[in-house]
């Protein structure tokens, strides 16, 4: 993942001074196309990609940015309504520690929170499974000004969490290790979750590192308190920055990844997109600054009638929708592209121009042995949109989008959880 998306003209042998005449409205208008606000494109132009924005979901009339708040609204909701504080439904869903293991389990409400560094960047980094730490130094801090020094040098966790129809479905099939997996490589049946799976994946940083990270925004813990979601790990208070969701209510999943609002560059690369949420339902990236602040997503009444229902805690008015996506393309073929800042810029060392929940995901898959194959792993660091690559897939049944794949432990470790 070392390269952006750029807009290439392509130069006419004929036509070559008149190019050079027109470099600057071309770079121009190259612009206003990743924006998707572009009504017509020069002959010269090739639109590498546009952002995703919001599409159909099977079995509703409401379209995905509807779809992926109203989940939220769910599973974001207090535990416990009338205690404060309360841990969140998602918080009580099994983590990948619990699903792919040779003794998985459904965790208790309260059950101590394990995080475990980003499997994504593990595995660019060629280390395979659940790395045993619980938050990590970024591999791109610098990218997204994320503080590089400090005693302990300051770190992002992550955390994936897998509602109980999806947990039911990998555990009572076997496929929550490689043996179980190798077995059913070998029947050839094709894995399909149930409709109501759901998956998040947050990014969280810890408090103290996150008052180092944004100095001017944040003067204290309690002003963290007052803005993030937090919750401890070992002892430690994190906040949560980032989070994606994926439902399987459509075969190629619904995806939607959300920012805090004070994220540097949130909006950076690709823009913002929200049609339900947002007051603002479309906010441009800067062009003439990186890791800027793009202030306050305000929200609609309608989300905020959801948010009151759901009795939401406030703090959720600071998270904001960065778009959906339900397709790897767009009109004409396009790539979809939908990326966050920190899953996949500072954690990810990726881009945002260059991120696509579906395409990536589209490659979770495994071989007979019950491993993820050398050419699937591989498309991870390449960071692919567009549609798949049927060649990368030779040899691998899909694992219906579902990288925690990488997880299930080897033969070798049975008797290990």
């Amino acid at each position: 993942m070392s390269y952006d998306h750029k807009f290439t003209p392509v130069n006419s042998a004929d036509n070559r001074h008149a190019h050079n005449r027109i470099g600057k409205a071309a770079a121009t208008l190259a612009a206003l196309a990743l924006l998707g606000s572009m009504g017509a494109v020069a002959q010269d132009e090739v639109i590498v990609a546009v952002p995703a924005k919001a599409g159909a979901v099977e079995g509703k009339s409401q379209n995905s940015d509807v779809f992926i708040w109203q989940l939220l609204t769910e599973f974001a909701a207090p535990v416990f309504p009338n205690k404060s504080p309360s841990p969140v439904i998602f918080e009580t869903w099994a983590s990948d520690e619990d699903t792919f293991s040779n003794t998985p389990h459904w965790p208790g409400v309260g059950e101590p929170k394990k995080f475990h560094t980003s499997l994504l960047a593990s595995t660019i980094s060629g280390q395979h499974g659940i790395i045993d730490a619980p938050c990590n130094p970024p591999t791109g801090g610098a990218v997204g000004n994320f503080p590089t020094t400090g005693t302990p040098t300051p770190c992002i966790a992550e955390e994936v969490k897998r509602n109980r129809p999806q947990y039911d479905y990998i555990v009572k099939n076997n496929l929550n290790t490689q043996t179980g997996l190798a077995a059913a490589y070998t029947k050839g049946a094709a894995i399909v979750m149930p409709t109501e799976s759901i998956s998040v994946k947050g990014d969280w940083v810890p408090v103290k590192d996150l008052l180092q990270w944004l100095p001017n925004e944040l003067k204290s813990i309690a002003d963290v308190k007052k803005q993030y979601y937090t919750t401890f790990s070992d002892k430690v208070e994190y906040a949560l920055v980032a989070l994606h969701v994926s439902s399987r209510q459509n075969p190629n999943w619904v995806w939607g990844t959300f920012e805090h609002q004070l994220n540097p560059g949130r909006c950076d690369s690709m823009g913002c997109f929200d049609s339900f949420g947002a007051v603002v339902p479309a906010v441009k990236p800067d062009r003439n600054a990186e890791n800027s602040q793009y202030g306050a997503c305000a929200k609609t009444p309608k989300l905020k009638e959801l948010m009151t229902k759901a009795q939401l805690s406030p703090v959720w008015d600071n998270y904001c929708l960065k778009s959906t996506q339900v397709d790897y393309v767009g009109p004409g073929g396009i790539p979809n592209v939908l990326g966050n800042s920190v899953i996949e810029r500072i954690v990810g060392n990726g881009t945002v121009a260059a991120s696509s929940c579906i395409a990536c995901h589209a490659y979770a898959s495994f071989g007979a042995n019950g491993q993820p194959t050398a050419s699937a792993t591989a498309m991870l660091p390449y960071n692919p949109t567009g549609n798949p690559l049927p060649n990368v897939l030779k040899g691998s049944l899909q694992f219906d989008f579902m990288w925690g794949v990488l997880a299930a432990p080897a033969p070798a470790s049975a008797g290990k959880p």
